[in-house]
């Protein structure tokens, strides 16, 4: 047929089927006339030739359906017309219709939300170009107890000169500067980069320029690179601020370029470099050509060239780190290993088993909803029994009617896809909402076109599946038995037995996510009862950076701190004041450093240590255990010997069953990479956990601030009114030095609880993936008990008419229920056994195997399905025995 031909049959058979079928009619109609007529001719009375010309042409149903099969389009036109009749089913069903919908919604809804973090976060590509060839270098000390340290410069300058299989290397390091002038002093959070630092990645300023090779000129202006936000909020997004000059830390400093507006420095979270710095500013050139070479702070990122693998990548790290270990003798015996991961894998290490533990559980929640709804179109399926029955007498074909189901299931499918979109949408929002400040990259998932794509994929695919649920409803259906029968006992134990089986399913799965939450919780309760080591409460901390060049001396440095240390405790209801070098568990780059216990020692023995200064009062203002000697004081300052404090953890390890106190220690406060400072040990503290909330990581060496000066100091104020207090902090640093900003004034019980956050989160989605798949597996329940007391209810009706109690119905039905939630529970503590080794990782405090988590489970979904039991149980009982006998 020629193809206008084509097209011409498939307008009339989409758009003009009506008039098709009327010709149809008369067509069929002329054909039976023209039989009759023939028969009459040969004899035969009018109705008998009637009857005899239609017996000939067979069922009128199926020739119109075999004649519209054939028809060029046909198939579109068959499902328009089945998807019309499914609509037109839901609308009279509205009960089945809202279960089935809301059950899809739920789980659809939770996968697009859950799968849009995942996208965001695993799949999508780091925002620079070609991200693919980003590679991150860590120093492995693992020798001496820190397996992924920084790179010191003259490390950084091996690689750019030694690699051959790399375009180049950027660093980056973290820290603060004032900002000043227009407006009340600031402090800024400022990445100091490299020259090359943004074009390595591939990012380029929205408006201006990054940094150019011309900037590292001792007689160029010193540049500024700011961040959307700030350029947003302090300057009103003025274009002309690009070559203005503004005031950092005192200097005069010049704006080159703007960040565009969605640019975030994703880095890996142990790097310490935040993904919301402020502005950015060159590293000093000086400290990257004559740094030494154990001043390990640089993070450092390369760009493979085209065509090399990360394994080759990695080999000719190795290769630069075993040249520099042979010609420099201050690596000692271990010499210096780099260790060499993609970008993108490193910067999602830490969230990757959190994610994929999570799109797990949503992939769980999905498959109970799924079941749910194909034992919902079985149930139907059951109820229409007569209605198949009936087609199926008049000519129907089973494929036919298969057929028809498949478009319902769709349909139902897309409606639920709809409301899943909306749902994920709304339950997104509401994620990103909860979300702890440790996981702000999650702000990045969007229910974009792909998320969407495969939302639909996966709804098409489940569409299909529980479309052909009551299939063996359709193959078993006779229509002669089904029509003898009155429909009210339809369905038989094959339905009963295929619903009971899903439900057993449902409960399974059930019982995995609701292990899962118990574990999580759990952990989590653990992690609320770990003791850090201080007291959080009622201290407000805040941050001061004092300008080089007018407190370039320690004198003055140390002057300045007692002045504010004092105008601080005489604020009203302050008890305690005290100032340390980092907020425990804040954002600020780790301190530390090698240390050696007793002199003599080698030095590639060296254990590494976390290194902090801290005022005199600081101890007691926190709370920390002395557990042998004293606290630091004022006397402790550069006229008399160096000493040091040093927790528990270190004196166990260098002078076991001996007092520390009064012991010597070579640490390294200067940062040198070297232990050459030896002090003596006057204090122990209890371990402080203040970079990891749940392990207990390096030794710590306390030094005294007046001794060694660290830049910015963050002040930590215990007690006072917590409504007055922030302003009044304000005011006495400004009454000292009005140039100074305070930063991040915020309670120390902030960081404490954003430290433990990821573990909350996790337990609040698990809890509530438990919970709603406990609902659907109620729901499932309390569907196959009130059927099975439906198709009772003549047998109860006899029982009862014969003297039986009603809590002996009770106590039948009810152990029905009982009987599908114990296989259930049997399967599901099986499956969740395996699945709990999948989160182990992310437990603290329990096993993976933790007997409560699995004996609450289990009595949780017991109760909920004696509950669902009991229900249609008690409406069982409540019908006259007289009247259920009658009905039957």
């Amino acid at each position: 047929m020629p193809l206008a031909s084509r097209i011409t049959a498939l307008w009339h058979t989409l758009f003009h089927s009506a008039a098709l079928d009327r010709d149809l009619d008369d067509e069929l109609r002329a054909h039976v006339d023209l039989l009759t007529e023939r028969r009459i001719a040969a004899g035969v009375d009018p109705a008998s030739a009637r009857r005899d010309a239609l017996r000939e042409v067979g069922s009128l149903a199926r020739v119109k359906e075999e004649v519209r099969a054939v028809r060029i389009g046909s198939w579109i036109e068959t499902a328009l017309r089945d998807a019309r009749y499914a609509l037109r089913g839901l609308r009279r069903s509205p009960g089945f219709a809202a279960a089935a919908v809301v059950t899809l919604a739920l789980g659809i809804g939770a996968t697009s939300a859950i799968f849009s973090v995942v996208r965001a976060m695993l799949l999508s590509p780091l925002p620079y170009r070609d991200p693919s060839r980003l590679v991150f270098v860590w120093s492995d000390m693992t020798a001496i107890g820190y397996p992924r340290a920084p790179l010191s410069a003259p490390e950084l300058n091996d690689l750019r000169e030694r690699s051959t299989r790399f375009d180049g290397f950027a660093s980056i390091w973290s820290t603060t500067a004032a900002l000043t002038g227009d407006g009340d002093p600031e402090q800024l959070r400022v990445g100091l980069v490299s020259t090359n630092f943004f074009s390595l990645l591939g990012a380029d300023a929205a408006i201006g320029r990054t940094f150019a090779v011309d900037d590292e000129s001792t007689d160029a202006p010193r540049t500024i690179l700011l961040s959307d936000a700030l350029w947003q909020r302090r300057f009103g997004g003025d274009p002309s601020i690009v070559g203005r000059a503004i005031r950092i830390n005192g200097q005069t400093t010049t704006v080159v370029g703007v960040m565009p507006a969605g640019f975030r420095l994703l880095m890996p979270p142990d790097a310490a470099v935040p993904d919301d710095l402020q502005a950015f500013v060159l590293l000093n050139p000086q400290a990257l050509t004559r740094g030494p070479r154990g001043q390990q702070f640089l993070r450092v990122v390369g760009r493979m060239k085209r065509g090399v693998t990360l394994d080759e990548a990695r080999r000719d790290v190795d290769g630069v780190a075993a040249q520099i270990s042979r010609e420099f003798t201050s690596y000692g015996a271990n010499g210096r290993r780099f260790t060499t991961v993609g970008l993108q894998d490193d910067d999602v290490r830490q969230i990757r088993p959190v994610l994929l533990a999570l799109f797990g559980g949503v992939a769980i929640l999905l498959l109970i909803a799924c079941v749910n709804v194909a034992a919902l179109l079985i149930a139907r399926a059951a109820s229409r029994s007569r209605e198949t029955a009936v087609r199926l007498s008049l000519g129907a074909g089973r494929s036919r009617l298969l057929a028809q189901y498949l478009v319902e299931g769709l349909v139902l499918a897309a409606i639920g896809t709809a409301a899943g979109v909306a749902a994920g949408s709304a339950g997104l929002r509401l994620l990103l909402t909860l979300r702890p400040d440790a996981l702000s990259r999650l702000d990045a998932a969007r229910i974009d076109t792909a998320v969407l794509a495969f939302t639909v994929a996966v709804s098409l695919v489940w569409g299909v599946l529980f479309s052909l649920a009551p299939l063996a409803e359709l193959l078993r259906t006779d229509p002669i038995a089904a029509l003898q029968r009155d429909g009210r006992r339809a369905g038989g134990s094959l339905h009963y037995r295929v619903r009971s089986t899903l439900v057993v399913a449902q409960i399974a799965l059930s019982v995995v996510l609701l292990v899962a939450a118990a574990l999580l919780l759990r952990s989590f309760a653990a992690v609320q009862r770990v003791d850090p080591g201080f007291r959080a409460d009622r201290i407000l901390t805040f941050r001061v950076a004092l300008p080089g060049q007018r407190y370039a001396s320690a004198d003055k440095f140390n002057a300045f701190s007692r002045q504010l240390q004092a105008a601080l405790a005489a604020l009203p209801g302050v008890t305690g004041v005290g100032a340390f070098s980092h907020v425990p568990y804040d954002n600020v780059p780790n301190w530390g450093g090698p240390y050696l216990s007793r002199p003599g020692q080698e030095e590639s023995t060296a254990v590494m240590a976390d290194n902090r200064a801290v005022t005199p009062g600081l101890f007691e203002t926190i709370g920390a255990h002395l557990v042998d000697g004293r606290f630091f004081t004022e006397d402790d300052d550069a006229r008399r010997e160096n000493v040091v404090i040093v927790d528990d953890q270190l004196a166990r390890r260098s002078w076991p069953g001996q007092s520390a106190i009064g012991q010597r220690i070579a640490s390294d406060p200067f940062s040198t990479g070297h232990p050459v400072v030896w002090a003596t040990v006057v204090g122990v503290v209890r371990h402080l956990r203040h970079r990891s909330a749940l392990e207990d990581l390096g030794d710590q060496v306390y030094f005294p601030e007046r001794q060694v000066q660290r830049n910015p100091m963050a002040y930590f104020v215990r007690g006072g009114d917590a409504a007055t207090l922030p302003a009044a902090i304000r005011r006495t640093v400004a009454s000292l030095d009005p140039e100074l900003p305070v930063a991040d004034i915020r309670p120390l019980e902030e960081y404490v609880v954003a430290a433990r956050a990821a573990q909350r989160f996790s337990s609040l989605l698990a809890a509530a993936f438990a919970a709603v798949a406990l609902v659907l597996a109620t729901v499932g329940v309390y569907g196959v008990i009130a059927y099975a007391a439906t198709r009772r209810r003549f047998e109860f009706g006899v029982r009862m008419a014969l003297g039986a109690q009603p809590r002996d119905v009770v106590r039948a039905i009810v152990r029905e229920g009982s009987v599908l939630a114990a296989a259930g529970a049997a399967v599901g503590v099986v499956a969740a056994a395996g699945a709990a080794k999948l989160i182990a990782a992310q437990l603290y405090g329990v096993s993976a195997r933790d007997l409560a988590s699995y004996g609450a489970a289990v009595v949780v979904i017991a109760v909920a399905a004696i509950a669902a039991s009991w229900l249609p149980a008690r409406r069982a009982t409540a019908v006259d025995p007289l009247s259920a006998l009658r009905a039957e």
